[in-house]
């Protein structure tokens, strides 16, 4: 399989400050609750940069184990020092994917988010939809595409009611465009992901969760495809 040749080094930097944050807690040096070491301290004693300790704490805190408190360090999460050192040691053991796993998640979210969105919105989040088809109208043949796609598809699992689904999509939102951008997975002409926004909003606009769900699949089919035929394992966004 061929894998992605950037950032191999950042990658193992980032598993020695988890190993090192993972044996604190493993022994009983920081409780769970309480404050980590200096970013200073961490990148002393597990030997990379204080850059690169800030990157291992933004991607545990976005895991959930650490919340980085401006001007006051990392804290650790309230959970039980087991349930933490697993936490930790799923960072270590997952650092890359690929794309088509990516857009397998990022289609059983959205078809949900979509099915919901036609069937709970209001006529406030209606307009909030249109507009972000509108916006990305604007910007289908600029450099904001693939951002504003995404902002528009966002604006539905905004919309559907189910703040989970929503959060899961805000959170794989960066890596999908991560990869959109890395290997140019956008290459259909604009017109034609017009056309197919136009058909979502249409069956929103009609409550109607069945005939959502049928034109984001259709939506889906062309990236479905792309991916299903890249090998390549990239690692995390860091």
């Amino acid at each position: 399989m061929t894998e992605y040749k950037g950032k191999k080094s950042i990658e193992k930097e980032l598993q020695c400050v988890f190993r090192y944050i993972r044996s604190l807690v493993e022994s009983g040096a920081v409780a769970p609750g309480t404050r980590l070491p200096a970013e200073r301290k961490i990148a002393e004693e597990s030997g990379v940069s204080r850059a690169k300790v800030r990157l291992a704490l933004e991607r545990m805190e976005s895991y959930g184990v650490v919340m980085i408190l401006p001007q006051s360090g990392s804290v650790l999460s309230n959970h039980s020092r087991e349930i933490l050192a697993k936490q930790i040691s799923s960072l270590e053991e997952i650092n890359s994917y690929d794309f088509s796993s990516l857009v397998h998640v990022r289609s059983l979210l959205e078809v949900e988010a979509v099915r919901l969105c036609a069937v709970n919105h209001t006529e406030e989040e209606l307009g909030m939809v249109k507009a972000a088809l509108d916006d990305f109208i604007e910007n289908a043949d600029t450099p904001l595409r693939d951002e504003k796609d995404m902002a528009f598809h966002t604006a539905i699992a905004r919309c559907c009611h189910n703040n989970v689904i929503y959060s899961l999509l805000l959170m794989i939102g960066p890596d999908v465009l991560d990869y959109y951008h890395r290997l140019n997975a956008c290459a259909m002409p604009p017109e034609g992901v017009i056309e197919d926004h136009k058909r979502i909003v249409e069956m929103i606009a009609l409550r109607d969760p069945d005939g959502a769900e049928r034109e984001i699949l259709k939506h889906f089919k062309a990236i479905t495809a792309f991916a299903a035929e890249r090998s390549e394992k990239i690692p995390m966004r860091l």
